[in-house]
């Protein structure tokens, strides 16, 4: 058997190997939340469009990505 023919020849069912980013195809930095299945990159590039809005939260040092309140069906 050649080289060819042996190459990513492994079945890849489940693991980090089966997952890619939607957009872009990268298998780095995956965010499969809410079934988003987008590398962190476009993560950030797609964010808005997608309804994600950063905030502040008071005690935590760092911002986070929340969904739209109107998108979320409350408030």
């Amino acid at each position: 058997m050649g080289h060819q023919q042996l190459y990513w020849s492994h079945p890849r069912k489940f693991g980090q190997g089966s997952r890619s980013c939607r957009v872009c195809s990268n298998r780095h930095g995956l965010i499969r939340k809410y079934g988003l299945n987008m590398c962190r990159q476009c993560f950030r590039q797609y964010a808005k469009d997608i309804g994600f809005i950063k905030v502040r939260v008071r005690g935590r040092h760092a911002p986070m990505w929340v969904l739209k309140a109107k998108e979320r069906g409350g408030f």
